[in-house]
C-alpha cells in the first residue's frame, strides 16, 4: 500500500477543494516558478503612492487577461465534463451541508453539538487592510457591521474564543439531568416520591421524598456547576490575552501624509530590525510602524484573543504565542524565514522552519506595500490534519489584466498553539478561529461526562436492594394477610372493625415503609466524603512543586475512586516525562570514553555547596539497599574522622581551582544565554560526585570495581590536556572538541558584557532550530571552544590555549558550505577552511551510527566491527531474557503450583492481572502455608520481608551481573588481541603535572595520576590502531544507547582545493536546479561524504524529569500498562523509552510500519508469542500513518488493540492529537471494566485527556492548555506515585467502605422492623419513636461512616510506595464488589436478627417495668448504633485515632443526650409514651442498662472473633504488611524505599500547629522550629536536603535533619541518646538499634500473622498493646540462664 492512499481521511468534499490544480501546472509548466524553498532575491523598488494597482507591479512572467480567460474556459470545460462525478461527491456533502432547520440548532445548543459543514470549494478570504476595496465587500456584510461572511452558514465567521468547559448555561441542565438519573438511586427514589404523593398511599407524608432528593440533586449539580465554572474561569483567561492586531483607519487617503522630511525624521528614529536586503536609505520595510502609521494610516492596536476575526493582520513578536491559524505574510527573519516551536501541537522538540509565499512577502515586506496589499487566499475547510495545507493564494494585475494562481501549503501557515522563536517580527492573516483551529478541531468539543466504574457496582447493589425491599414488602404483605384471615377475619382482632386498606395501598406503603434502606443521602453524603478527600490531595505537601509553586488541584470530585483502580496510562512524552532540556551527557574520543557532568546548581556557589555536604555522602547514589544499615547510619550524630578528612581535602583541592564564572539560561528550546568564561571548577563538582559514588558503591558492595568500567569526567580530560598538551590523544581530544564547535548551524549573538570586568565580557546567546545542536555548541565551550561570533560565512572560536585563567585566542574558520541534515540523508556536513591550512578544505560529519560508519574510508572493517558488537549484544539480551523468563516461571510456580494443571488458565489470568505481582502473590502463598503449617518451608524462597524486597531486585541485581560480564569478557578479548593499554613512551613536555593552583604536585601522586591516565587512554600505538578505535567507539555507541542517550558519530575529511571547487561547482547547480532539487543536492552530496575518518562520539541526553524513571518502574511493579503517545520522531521516541526504563535492554521491541508487507500476519505472529509467555518483554511501536491505516480498516485495528493489550508497553509516535484520543478510546471500549489514564501538559494533548477516564494535566513548560482541562493537575511526572499508590488507593477503600457501612447499618436497622413486624400483625406499626427514626442517619450514625470515608487508611504511605504491588487491590476491584457486598449484606441480616429476637426475649418478656414498643424500640436503637459506631472505627477502621474516639463519643454520647431530651421536645406522643416512659419507668431499671449493654457487646465480640479468624488463617496482603510495618526494623526499610516520595514532608520545615502556636503565646515561649524554618520553602528545598537527594543518600546536617523530620519534639531527648544506640528514621522517627544478641535471639521476621502460642496471635489480631519485656530485661534472662549454663 503507498504512502498517498494512506493519508489521513480527509473530508468529503476536499477533491472539489483542490483548486483547478491542473491549472496550477500548466501554469508551472509554461512560466518555471521557481521552487519557494530557494525564493530569489529581490529588492524593493520605490512605488506610486497615487496608484491603487501598484501591488502587483513586481510580478514578473505574466500573462495576458485573455489568455488566463482561455485557461480559465478550458478549465471550465473539464469540470463540465466531470459534472456528474461532482454531483456524486455533492450528494456526500450535500445533507451535512444543508442549513439545519431550527429545531436542530435548538437541540444542537442544547447538547453543545457542531456539525460539520463542507463549503462547495473552500474558503475566500481577502488579503487587505482597506475594508472599503470592492474584494473585500463581496465577502463582507454590513448586517453584521463588516465582518466577513461564513458561505456555509451565511453569517460571520465563529470568533476567535475557545471553551474547554464541559458544559454551556444552556446544555447544563440537560446533561446533568442525565447524569443524575443514570444513578439509579436516584431514579428509584423519584419513582418512590410519585407513589409517596399519591393520596392515600403513603404513611410517612407526601413529600418526605421528592424534597430531599431534589435537595441533594441540586447539592451535586451545584458542585459540579462549581467545577465547570471554574474552567470557565480558566477559559476566559487565555481568551482575554492580549495580542497585536494591524488595522487601518478607512478615513485616511493616499494623500493625507505628512511632509516627506518628517517621514525620513521617523524612518531614522525608528527599530530597523529587518535583516533583507537595503533599498535605499530611507526604511520602507514593515517594521517600520511609525511609517506605516503617520504615513499609511496603519496602527497596531492590542486586541483581546477572543475579538480576532477571520481576515485581521496580526503582528507577533519572538516568544508570543499564536492566538489563531495564520497564513504568513512577512517576515524580518534571516532568508525570510521563521522558526516556529511546536511543542504545545505535536510533542516535537525541534524548531520548524516557515516562511510565507515568496509573492506575498514581496508585497508586504515594504510598509507602502502592506498598507496597500489587495489579494485573495482561498484555503481548505477547517479539519484535523496538522500535517497537510491546502490553498491558494491570487493575485491580480489590472495594468495587464492578469491574475495569478499559487499554491499554498503547509510551510506557510502557523497554527494555534505554536509559540514565535528566533524572529523578532512577522505579520500574518487569520485564516480560522476558535474552534475551528487545527488544534481544537483536534481536541474534543464535547467531552463526555465521566462517571466512576465503582457507579456500575452502586447501581448493581442498588438494583439488589430494590429487588430486597420489594421482596419483604411482599412478604410483609403476605404475612399481612395471613394475619388478617387469622385475627381480623375471625373478629379476634375485634377493635379493627374488620377494615382493610387494599391490596395496593397496603403494598405501596409497605415499599415506602422499606424504602429506607436505600439510604436518600448516599449520593450527597458522598460527595462531602470526596470533597474532604480532594482537599487532602491538595494539601499534600509531597505532591507540591516548588519551582512552579504548582500544588497538586483537583478540578472534580466525581472520580477520585478510579485513581486507585487504574490499569492503562498514557503518558505524552515532551513537558510529561521529559524536561524539555537537552544535556551533552558522555562522549567517546579514541575510543575512551568520558562523562560530561555540570551541574547547573554548582555553578553558582559551588564552594558553599561544597562546604555544605559532609564528605562522601555528598553524592548521588543511584540506587539505595535495603539491606544496608549504613545508609541510615549516615544520619547519626557523630561523624568518622577520616569522612571529616576527606571533606577538608575536597575543600582544599577544589578552594585552589579557579572558581565558576558562568551561568546558562534556557529560553525555551531554541536559544539559550551563556554568560561568562568556561571555568573548571564547574567541571571539578561532576567529578567529585561521580568519584564519591564510586567510592560509596565500593563500600556497600564489598567490591573493587575493574578500572575498566570506571568512566572518567570531563575534567580529568581537560587536565590531562593542559598538562600533556603535545601528545597524540590531546591533540585528538581538541580536534574532538573543535569539531564540536563548527559542525552545527547555531547563530551566536554576542551581547555587551560588563564592561569594568574584561573576564566577564562573555555573553553570548545561542539561537538553533534543534535543541541538540544547542547542547552540543554548549558542551564545546565547556570544554573551552567557545563558539564567539558569526559574521557572514566567517565563523569566530574562542580557546583558552593556557588555561581557562589565561589570556583566550580567537580564530577564524571559513564556512564554506553546509550540507544539511534530513531525515533520509540522517547526517550533517560542514565545508571549512581552516587558519593555516590555505591548501586544503576540512569536512566535517556527524550523523547517526550506521549511516557515518558506511562512509568510512575503512568502511569494511567498520562494518564488521559493528557486526560482532551486535552478535555480542544480541546474546548478551538473550541471556538477559532467559534470567527474567526464569525468575518469572520460578514465581509462576510458587503462586500456581496448586493450580498447575491449568495451565490455560493460570496464563490468561496473568495476562488480566498482570505479571508484576507474581512476587506479591508468592510471598502470599509462602505466609498462607507457613500460618498453617506453622514451619517454614524451605522450598518457598518468598516467605519474609527481607526476602520480598530483595525479590523485586533480584531480577535488576542479575541483569547487571550480566552486563557486567558481558563487558569484562569484551575487554579480556582485546586486551588479548591488543595488548595492554598503557603506554611506556611518555613523551611529554613537562615531567611533573601542574596542580589546578599551577604548582607542581606530589611526584609520587602525579606519577600515580599520570599512569592511571595512560592506562586508561592507551598507548600511542593503540590510538594508532583503526581496528582498536573501531571496536571501542562501536561499544561505546552501544553502551550510550542501551542508556537511552542519542548517540552521534563525527568524522572528519581533507580536500584538495581543486577537488572542492570541482565539488562546489556542481553542489552550487544542485541548489539552484529548477527540476528534482532536493534529490539533486542529497546526491552531490553525498558525493563528497566519503572516506572519511572517524574522529569520536557524542551522547545526547533527553532530560528527564527527577523520578520518571524510578516512578516508571514502580508503575510497572503495580501491574500498570504504561503507553508513550507523542508526536515526536520514532527515533526520538524509542531512545526516550530506554531512558525511562519503558524499553529495558532485554525488550522485544516490535516496529509496525506502514511498509511491512503483511503487518496482519505480523501482529498475529506477536499475539501468539505473548500469549506463550516466550518473551520477557515486549514493546510495540507504531507511527501514525500506520495507525491512520488502522483506522481505516476495521479489521485492522481490532487485532492491533487486542495485541496492544497482550504486550508490555506500546509507544506512539507522529501521532496526532486526535489519534491519541483515538487509542485512549479504542482501549477503553476493548476492555470496559479496566479504568485509563491519560497524562499531559500541552495542547495537544487535550483530546486524549479528556478521552481518558482520569485525565491528569501537568502545569508544565507547555502552557497551562492540558492542566485546565484535565480531571487533576500535578507539577511533576513523579507526583502520579502518591496520587495513585497513596491517595487513589486510599479513596478507593473509603468510598468503598464508607458504600459497605452505609448499607450495612441501614439493612441492619430497617431489618428490625421488618422482623417486629410479626408481633404486631404485620400492620406497618414502627418499633421505633418517629422522631428518633427521622434522626438516626441524621445525628447517630452519620460520623462513623464520614470518618471511615474520609480519613481511613489502611496501610501506611511509605508500605504503599515502597510495595507498589499492593496497588493491585484496587486495580482488580478487590476492596468492593456484589460478593463482598452480600457478604455484608448477610453479616448485617444475622446481626440484626439477633439483637431484635434476644431484646424481645431479654426485656420483652421480662420486663416488670415497661414492655411495650417504645422500651423496645429504644433497647433496639441503642444497641444499633453503639454496634454501628464501634464496628465502624474501632473494627474496619484501621488507622484509629482522636477523630475515631470523639466520633463514638458524639454519636453515642448524644444518643443518650436525645434520650433525655426527647420528652422535652416531644410532649404529645402518648403512642410511644415519651413524655414519662424513659425518665419515670425503664430508664430506672438496671435490666434496661444490661440488656442495652449486652445487645451492643455481643455483636462486637462476634465481629472480632470472626475477623480474627479470617485474619489468623486466611490473611490478605494488608493484614500481612500492617503488622510488618508495625517492626522498626522493616520500617526503616519501608521509609528508605519511599523517601524519594515522601521526602518533601520529612525534610522540608513544618509550621506548628494551632495548639503548639497558642501554648507557646500563653508561655511565652519561642517555638523553635518556627524559629529555625525559612520563608522560602523553594530555597528550602535545595538547600537543607538532608539524608536524600533524588535516589541518593545525602546527609546536609544530621542535627537540623532531626529537628526538622520530628518538627522539634525530639531534641530534648535526641540530645541525650548515642548513636550506638538509636538510629534516626527518615521521617524523624528515632527507634532502638538491635544489638547483635538481640538479632541473634529475635524470632524470626518471616511477617507471617502466626506466633508462638495462641495468645500472642489473639493479641496481635486483636491489635491490642500487651505489655512487654524491655530490652534490658531479655539481656538480664539471657546473661542469667548463660551463667546457669556455665555452672
Amino acid at each position: 500500500m503507498s504512502q498517498d492512499e494512506v493519508k489521513r481521511k480527509r473530508a468529503s468534499s476536499l477533491r472539489t477543494q483542490m483548486f483547478n490544480k491542473h491549472l496550477y501546472n500548466k501554469f508551472v509548466a509554461g512560466n518555471d516558478i521557481p521552487e519557494e524553498n530557494n525564493q530569489p532575491d529581490y529588492e524593493l523598488h520605490d512605488i506610486d503612492e497615487g496608484d491603487q494597482n501598484y501591488l502587483n507591479s513586481n510580478i514578473t512572467n505574466e500573462e495576458p487577461f485573455e489568455n488566463e480567460n482561455n485557461d480559465i474556459q478550458d478549465d471550465e470545460g473539464m469540470e463540465d465534463e466531470e459534472q456528474d462525478e461532482d454531483e456524486e461527491d455533492d450528494d456526500d456533502y450535500d445533507d451535512p451541508d444543508r442549513l439545519p432547520t431550527i429545531w436542530t440548532r435548538f437541540l444542537d445548543l442544547i447538547w453543545n453539538i457542531t456539525r460539520e459543514m463542507h463549503s462547495k470549494n473552500g474558503r475566500h478570504i481577502p488579503i487587505c487592510l482597506d475594508h472599503t476595496l470592492p474584494e473585500f465587500l463581496n465577502y463582507s456584510s454590513d448586517k453584521y457591521k463588516g465582518l466577513l461572511i461564513d458561505e456555509r452558514t451565511e453569517e460571520p465567521y465563529i470568533n476567535n474564543s475557545i471553551a474547554s468547559s464541559r458544559y454551556t448555561i444552556y446544555s447544563f441542565l440537560p446533561k446533568q439531568l442525565y447524569a443524575q438519573f443514570s444513578k439509579l438511586a436516584n431514579s428509584y427514589f423519584l419513582l418512590v416520591s410519585i407513589l409517596q404523593m399519591i393520596p392515600g398511599w403513603s404513611t410517612t407524608g407526601t413529600y418526605t421524598t421528592i424534597i430531599p432528593l431534589l435537595a441533594f440533586m441540586a447539592i451535586s449539580m451545584a458542585r459540579e456547576a462549581w467545577d465547570d465554572f471554574c474552567r470557565h474561569l480558566l477559559d476566559k483567561e487565555e481568551n482575554r490575552k492580549p495580542c497585536n492586531v494591524i488595522r487601518k483607519d478607512p478615513s485616511l487617503k493616499n494623500g493625507d501624509y505628512l511632509s516627506s522630511t518628517q517621514d525620513n525624521t521617523n524612518a531614522t528614529s525608528s527599530d530597523n530590525s529587518s535583516s533583507g536586503d537595503s533599498v535605499s536609505s530611507l526604511n520602507t520595510y514593515f517594521t517600520n510602524f511609525d511609517l506605516l502609521k503617520n504615513r499609511h494610516g496603519v496602527d497596531i492596536k492590542e486586541e483581546k484573543w477572543k475579538n480576532l476575526r477571520v481576515g485581521d493582520f496580526i503582528l507577533l513578536k519572538q516568544d508570543d504565542w499564536v492566538p489563531a491559524d495564520i497564513l504568513l505574510l512577512t517576515t524580518d527573519g534571516q532568508n525570510s524565514e521563521c522558526y516556529i516551536e511546536t511543542m504545545a501541537l505535536d510533542g516535537e522538540t525541534n524548531l520548524k522552519n516557515k516562511h510565507p509565499h515568496v509573492e506575498l512577502h514581496k508585497l508586504t515586506s515594504s510598509a507602502s506595500g502592506l498598507a496597500h496589499i489587495n489579494a485573495q487566499v482561498t484555503v481548505e475547510d477547517p479539519n484535523v490534519d496538522l500535517y497537510n495545507f491546502e490553498g491558494n493564494l491570487e493575485l491580480l494585475n489590472s495594468k495587464n489584466n492578469t491574475v495569478k494562481k499559487y499554491p499554498v501549503g503547509s510551510d506557510n501557515v502557523i497554527y494555534r498553539g505554536s509559540i514565535i522563536r528566533n524572529t523578532k517580527n512577522i505579520i500574518g492573516v487569520v485564516i480560522f478561529t476558535g474552534e475551528e483551529t487545527k488544534i481544537r478541531k483536534n481536541a474534543l468539543r464535547n467531552p463526555r461526562i465521566k462517571s466512576p466504574k465503582l457507579q456500575k457496582d452502586i447501581n448493581l447493589i442498588i438494583a439488589l436492594m430494590v429487588v430486597i425491599v420489594i421482596f419483604i414488602s411482599l412478604f410483609s404483605f403476605f404475612g399481612h394477610r395471613l394475619a388478617n384471615r387469622r385475627s381480623i377475619d375471625s373478629n379476634q382482632a375485634w377493635y379493627l372493625y374488620q377494615q382493610d386498606a387494599g391490596v395496593a395501598p397496603t403494598i405501596m406503603s409497605f415499599i415506602i415503609m422499606y424504602n429506607t434502606m436505600i439510604p436518600l443521602s448516599l449520593y450527597v453524603t458522598m460527595e462531602i466524603i470526596k470533597v474532604m478527600q480532594s482537599r487532602l490531595m491538595a494539601w499534600d505537601i509531597d505532591m507540591y512543586y516548588a519551582e512552579t509553586d504548582t500544588p497538586c488541584e483537583p478540578r472534580t470530585a466525581t472520580i477520585l475512586e478510579e485513581l486507585g483502580q487504574v490499569s492503562y496510562i498514557f503518558s505524552d512524552k515532551t513537558g510529561t516525562l521529559t524536561d524539555n532540556k537537552m544535556i551533552f551527557k558522555k562522549f567517546s574520543i579514541c575510543g575512551s570514553s568520558w562523562e560530561h557532568n555540570i551541574d547547573q546548581e554548582s555553578r553558582y556557589n559551588s564552594t558553599e555547596q561544597l562546604h555544605s555536604v559532609p564528605s562522601r555522602a555528598s553524592t548521588e547514589v543511584d540506587v539505595i539497599s535495603y539491606g544496608d544499615s549504613a545508609i541510615l547510619g549516615n544520619t547519626s550524630y557523630f561523624k568518622k574522622p577520616n569522612e571529616y578528612n576527606l571533606k577538608n581535602r575536597a575543600t582544599e583541592y577544589f578552594e585552589n581551582i579557579d572558581q565558576p564564572r558562568t551561568s546558562v539560561d534556557y529560553k525555551g528550546n531554541s536559544s539559550i544565554r551563556y554568560t561568562g568564561r568556561p571555568s573548571l571548577s564547574s567541571l571539578y563538582v561532576g567529578k567529585r560526585n561521580k568519584e564519591a559514588k564510586m567510592a560509596e558503591q565500593r563500600e556497600e558492595n564489598g567490591q573493587i570495581i575493574e578500572s575498566e568500567d570506571d568512566i572518567k569526567s570531563s575534567y580529568d580530560l581537560l587536565q590531562y590536556v593542559q598538562s600533556h598538551p603535545n601528545c597524540v590523544f590531546a591533540e585528538k581530544a581538541k580536534f574532538f572538541i573543535l569539531a564540536l564547535s563548527l559542525c552545527h548551524t547555531c547563530l551566536p549573538k554576542k551581547l555587551d558584557g560588563n564592561p569594568s570586568n574584561d573576564m566577564e565580557d562573555d555573553v553570548i546567546d545561542y539561537e538553533a532550530s534543534s535543541p541538540d545542536e544547542l547542547a552540543l555548541v554548549k558542551a564545546a565551550r565547556d570544554l573551552g571552544y567557545v563558539v564567539f561570533n558569526r559574521n557572514a560565512q566567517m565563523l569566530t572560536i574562542k580557546t583558552y590555549p593556557n588555561g581557562f585563567s589565561g589570556k583566550p585566542e580567537l580564530e577564524n574558520f571559513e564556512i564554506l558550505n553546509y550540507i544539511e541534515f534530513n531525515s533520509k540523508r540522517k547526517r550533517m556536513s560542514v565545508a571549512v577552511r581552516v587558519p593555516n591550512q590555505p591548501d586544503k578544505v576540512l569536512l566535517i560529519s556527524k550523523g547517526a551510527d550506521n549511516v557515518i560508519l558506511e562512509r568510512l574510508h575503512n568502511n569494511e572493517l567498520a562494518l564488521k566491527k559493528m557486526q560482532e558488537i551486535n552478535n555480542a549484544t544480541g546474546e548478551r539480551k538473550e541471556n538477559e531474557a532467559e534470567l527474567v523468563l526464569q525468575q518469572r516461571k520460578s514465581l509462576e510456580y510458587i503462586a500456581y503450583e496448586d493450580e498447575a494443571p491449568r495451565k490455560s488458565l493460570r496464563l490468561k489470568r496473568n495476562i488480566s492481572a498482570g505479571r508484576d505481582s507474581l512476587s506479591l502473590q508468592a510471598m502470599r502463598k509462602s505466609l498462607s502455608r507457613n500460618a498453617v503449617n506453622q514451619v517454614a518451608d524451605p522450598e518457598m524462597p518468598v516467605d519474609s520481608i527481607d526476602q520480598f524486597l530483595s525479590n523485586v531486585n533480584k531480577t535488576n541485581q542479575e541483569l547487571d551481573n550480566i552486563i557486567s560480564k558481558s563487558r569484562k569478557s569484551l575487554h579480556k578479548q582485546q586486551l588479548e588481541k591488543y595488548g595492554p593499554r598503557i603506554s611506556v613512551d611518555h613523551r611529554t613536555s613537562n615531567n611533573q603535572r601542574l596542580s589546578p593552583n599551577g604548582t607542581r604536585g606530589s611526584k609520587n601522586s602525579e606519577k600515580s595520576d599520570e599512569s592511571e591516565m595512560l592506562q586508561y587512554i592507551g598507548s600511542d600505538e593503540l590510538l594508532a590502531n583503526d581496528e582498536y578505535i573501531l571496536e571501542r567507539s562501536i561499544q561505546a555507541i552501544d553502551d550510550f544507547s542501551t542508556e537511552g542517550l542519542r548517540t552521534l558519530l563525527y568524522s572528519y575529511k581533507w580536500i584538495d582545493n581543486s577537488t572542492y571547487d570541482a565539488w562546489n561547482e556542481e553542489y552550487q547547480n544542485a541548489k539552484t536546479s529548477l527540476v528534482n532539487r532536493k534529490t539533486l543536492i542529497d546526491q552531490v552530496g553525498g558525493q563528497i561524504e566519503n572516506g572519511m575518518s572517524l574522529l569520536g562520539v557524542t551522547a545526547i541526553e533527553d532530560k528527564l524529569q527527577e523520578g520518571v524513571a524510578e516512578s516508571i518502574e514502580k508503575i510497572r511493579r503495580a501491574g500498570i500498562k504504561m503507553w508513550m503517545l507523542t508526536g515526536d520522531k520514532r527515533e526520538t521516541a524509542i531512545n526516550i523509552g530506554y531512558s525511562c526504563k519503558l524499553i529495558h535492554d532485554y525488550s522485544t521491541v516490535v516496529i509496525l510500519a506502514i511498509s511491512d508487507e503483511n503487518i496482519i500476519s505480523k501482529m498475529n505472529v506477536i499475539s501468539q508469542e505473548a500469549d506463550s509467555g516466550n518473551m520477557a518483554h515486549c514493546v510495540l511501536v507504531i507511527d501514525g500513518s500506520t495507525l491512520a491505516m488502522f483506522e481505516q480498516n476495521p479489521t485492522y485495528m481490532a487485532v492491533f488493540i487486542e495485541l496492544c493489550t497482550k504486550v508490555d508497553s506500546t509507544i506512539c509516535c507522529r501521532a496526532s492529537p486526535s489519534q491519541k484520543a483515538l487509542m485512549v478510546t479504542n482501549i477503553r471500549n476493548a476492555d470496559k471494566s479496566a479504568v485509563t489514564l491519560a497524562i499531559g501538559d500541552g495542547a495537544n494533548d487535550i483530546a486524549m485527556i479528556q478521552s481518558a477516564d482520569i485525565g491528569i494535566g501537568i502545569a508544565g513548560k507547555e502552557g497551562l492548555q492540558a492542566s485546565r482541562s484535565s480531571d487533576y493537575s500535578i507539577g511533576q511526572f513523579r507526583f502520579l506515585l502518591k496520587l495513585l499508590f497513596v491517595h487513589g488507593r486510599y479513596n478507593y477503600i473509603r468510598t468503598g467502605k464508607f458504600i459497605l457501612c452505609t448499607f450495612y447499618k441501614e439493612l441492619t436497622f430497617y431489618l428490625t422492623q421488618l422482623i417486629f413486624q410479626r408481633y404486631t400483625l404485620f400492620s406497618g406499626s414502627s418499633l421505633y419513636e418517629p422522631w428518633s427514626l427521622s434522626m438516626f442517619n441524621t445525628l447517630f450514625t452519620s460520623l462513623p461512616v464520614l470518618c471511615i470515608g474520609m480519613f481511613e487508611k489502611d496501610l501506611k504511605p511509605v508500605t504503599l510506595l515502597t510495595i507498589p504491588e499492593l496497588y493491585s487491590y484496587g486495580r482488580l476491584s478487590q476492596g468492593f464488589g456484589v460478593k463482598i457486598f452480600m457478604e455484608w449484606i448477610i453479616q448485617g441480616t444475622l446481626i440484626s436478627l439477633l439483637i431484635t429476637f434476644l431484646n424481645i426475649v431479654m426485656w420483652g418478656f421480662t420486663s416488670f417495668s415497661d414492655n411495650s414498643m417504645y422500651p423496645l424500640g429504644v433497647v433496639n436503637f441503642t444497641a444499633i448504633v453503639a454496634m454501628i459506631n464501634m464496628k465502624a472505627q474501632f473494627i474496619e477502621m484501621r488507622n484509629r485515632n482522636w477523630i475515631a474516639f470523639v466520633s463514638v463519643t458524639l454519636s453515642c454520647g448524644g444518643w443518650l443526650v436525645w434520650m433525655v431530651a426527647l420528652p422535652v421536645i416531644n410532649k404529645s406522643d402518648g403512642i410511644y409514651d415519651v413524655p414519662y416512659g424513659f425518665i419515670h419507668h425503664f430508664g430506672r431499671d438496671i435490666t434496661f442498662w444490661c440488656t442495652c449493654f449486652i445487645l451492643a457487646l455481643l455483636p462486637i465480640t462476634l465481629d472480632i472473633v470472626y475477623q480474627t479468624f479470617k485474619r489468623t488463617f486466611w490473611p490478605s496482603d494488608v493484614d500481612i504488611f500492617a503488622e510488618l510495618e508495625k517492626k522498626d526494623d522493616i520500617r526503616k526499610k519501608l521509609e528508605l524505599g519511599a523517601f524519594n516520595e515522601m521526602k518533601q514532608g520529612w525534610t522540608w520545615p513544618h509550621d506548628p500547629n494551632a495548639i503548639e502556636r497558642y501554648t507557646a503565646k500563653v508561655t511565652h515561649k519561642r517555638d523553635k522550629s518556627s524559629a529555625s524554618i525559612s520563608v522560602d520553602i523553594s530555597g528550602s528545598s535545595h538547600r537543607n536536603k538532608s539524608i536524600f537527594d533524588g535516589d541518593s543518600v545525602i546527609v546536609s546536617d544530621p542535627m537540623s535533619f532531626i529537628s526538622r523530620s520530628s518538627e522539634g519534639r525530639e531534641d530534648k531527648r535526641s540530645s541525650k541518646l548515642s548513636q550506638e544506640e538509636y538510629e534516626v528514621l527518615p521521617s524523624g522517627k528515632m527507634v532502638k538499634r538491635m544489638s547483635k544478641n538481640d538479632i541473634d535471639t529475635a524470632p524470626d521476621n518471616r511477617g507471617s500473622v502466626h506466633s508462638d502460642n495462641i495468645k500472642d496471635r489473639l493479641t496481635k489480631k486483636l491489635r491490642f498493646q500487651t505489655k512487654t519485656e524491655t530490652d534490658e530485661d531479655i539481656r538480664h534472662i539471657v546473661e542469667e540462664r548463660m551463667k546457669d549454663l556455665e555452672c
